[in-house]
């Protein structure tokens, strides 16, 4: 499991706490949608963060619902509209910004990322954008390296994607020719979105939100480049404060917590992103704008028929892994063979979060859950709701 401090960088009486569902009734009886509401039963109180649940099926909402507090200080419950830091699962969001250059004929995935970044020179034109991609770049992590502050790399402590991509490519030299290992790294995402700026000729954030937020309806997505704006509807962080690891990791990085008090909410650490770094990590959204990027696969909103192709696209590099597709992962989920890669998927960790994303695109069905905890197993709550819609023959 990734440490906490790494993530600070990357039932009838509960249902007053609970976000009235979005419901496509004829999908899924009622005692299915109780079935998949006891999974979070233990967040459905007015002291405790928790869950935003969507199924998708067929472009639309099979069920959607929130889960416990998006914010424990004025008992803010989560619903659909509440906006969650998405961490790593932002990445399929750069890799959308490169596929539509790509597609406008402004860039190649085999042009070489010195072609856009001068720094990146010493390393050779051998290092391509698609090695950025695909994570087979061998550049060093900037978590990996000392900062020249000293301070820590984790979000209590203010830090740009510009510092960490400087950090990075400050090193003579790669960990590895690209091509020929995989390692993930998240300044390989954060270069994306340097080169998108440089082929754009605008900030990412607003290259994000023309092409590809206002065309698809996402008015509740944005990216954090700055985290002194207001954010609707936000998602505050929680961890358990009597969680030995927390309280330890948090004073590995100098942030010192006191015990429990004794009033209910005292059993949660409130933990704050304020670090606007992004590429790897820093999309917000909602639940409701997550189905409208979802039914893009479908509908080819924007890049139409090739972008999905693109966006899916896996490649083989002089290594074993080769389910990587574009910000996105290829699985095999209740497939028949090992080798029947039916699903797409990610999973993101960060100081004020925990994130999951799947897609079946052969059944158009897709899960997505999102808790306002970095230690929340989004992606294990899912994979509970995906087991009980492949018990009940759904997938």
């Amino acid at each position: 499991m990734v440490q906490l401090y790494v993530c600070l960088v990357l039932c009838s009486t509960a249902i007053a706490v609970q976000a009235q569902p979005h419901t496509q009734d004829q999908w899924l009886s009622y005692a299915q949608r109780a079935a998949i509401d006891r999974v979070f039963a233990d967040y459905t109180h007015n002291d405790t963060p928790g869950y935003a649940l969507a199924i998708i099926h067929d472009d639309r909402f099979a069920y959607a619902r929130g889960y416990g507090m998006a914010n424990l200080d004025d008992e803010i419950p989560i619903t659909p509209e509440t906006s969650f830091h998405l961490a790593s699962v932002s990445k399929q969001f750069t890799a959308a910004a490169i596929a539509l250059l790509v597609l406008d004929g402004k860039i190649s995935l085999s042009d070489p990322v010195a072609k856009y970044i001068p720094e990146a020179a010493k390393y050779g034109d051998g290092l391509r954008i698609e090695h950025l991609v695909y994570m087979t770049s061998g550049l060093h992590e900037y978590t990996d390296l000392k900062r020249k502050s000293g301070m820590p790399w984790v979000s209590f402590y203010y830090f740009t994607r510009d510092e960490a991509i400087a950090t990075s490519l400050a090193q003579d030299k790669l960990e590895f020719a690209p091509g020929t290992d995989w390692a993930y790294r998240n300044i390989n995402y954060m270069l994306l979105t340097k080169i998108v700026e440089v082929v754009s000729h605008e900030p990412f954030a607003q290259f994000m939100r023309e092409r590809i937020f206002l065309p698809l309806g996402m008015t509740q997505t944005l990216i954090d480049d700055d985290t002194t704006e207001v954010i609707p509807h936000r998602a505050t962080g929680y961890a358990e404060r009597s969680n030995p690891r927390v309280a330890k990791e948090l004073a590995d990085v100098g942030v010192l917590i006191h015990p429990d008090r004794g009033r209910p909410t005292d059993r949660w650490v409130r933990l704050v992103r304020v670090s606007p770094h992004f590429g790897g990590s820093g999309v917000f959204s909602t639940l409701d704008d997550l189905l409208l990027w979802d039914r893009n696969w479908y509908t080819g909103t924007i890049g139409g028929a090739k972008f999905t192709a693109l966006m899916n696209t896996r490649k083989k590099f002089q290594h074993d892994k080769d389910d990587d597709a574009l910000g996105l992962v290829w699985r095999s989920f209740y497939a028949t063979s090992p080798d029947q890669y039916n699903a797409l998927d990610y999973s993101g960790g960060d100081t004020d979060t925990s994130t999951y994303m799947v897609r079946f695109p052969e059944r158009h069905i897709t899960v997505i859950c999102l808790a306002n905890m970095p230690l929340g197993d989004a992606e294990g709550h899912a994979h509970q709701v995906m087991d009980l819609l492949h018990a009940w023959g759904k997938l």
